[in-house]
């Protein structure tokens, strides 16, 4: 699996689709290869957590874990501070961490098809926050009011993707 990871991993690469792998761990070596990273593909693996060691991948602006099998949102990911695009897609994840809102670059979240039922604490404080798209959660209807007014208050800047 390294080699091919490494294969993979060129020294001017900005993005890494690792889509469909069946990633079974990324070792300290290849995560070296990985620091200029911009763009990661961890779609279609049936991941259930992230390594710790992705959180060394300080220059991620792009993360894409649609499709898994996570059931907790990874707390390695709060620790990636330049990501700008997150797309947690297809799921299961039920809450997010309190920790969200040192995601402070983040202008895009996508959380589709997940079981969330409350979103605004945690997504409160992402002041850069454009778009968010949580079609197929089971949110209550307070909560789906609450997204809204924090729409208001962001004044148009922001569009939240509620029912399609």
């Amino acid at each position: 699996m390294e080699r091919t990871l490494t294969e993979t991993i060129r020294k001017d690469s900005k993005a890494l689709n690792l889509e469909g792998k069946r990633l079974l761990r990324i070792s300290y070596a290849v995560t070296e290869l990985m620091r200029k990273v911009k763009i990661l593909n961890l779609s279609h693996n049936e991941l259930a957590k992230l390594p710790r060691c992705t959180s060394n991948l300080s220059n991620l602006t792009k993360l894409n874990l649609n499709h898994n099998k996570l059931t907790q949102f990874p707390e390695v990911v709060v620790t990636l501070i330049n990501l700008t695009y997150l797309f947690v897609n297809d799921n299961e994840l039920s809450t997010l961490p309190e920790n969200m809102k040192n995601l402070k670059n983040l202008e895009e979240l996508e959380l589709r098809n997940n079981k969330m039922k409350k979103l605004c604490k945690y997504i409160v404080h992402l002041h850069r926050l454009k778009k968010l798209s949580v079609t197929g959660n089971p949110l209550t209807f307070e909560e789906i009011e609450r997204l809204m007014m924090l729409m208001d208050l962001k004044r148009q800047r922001m569009s939240i993707d509620i029912a399609g």
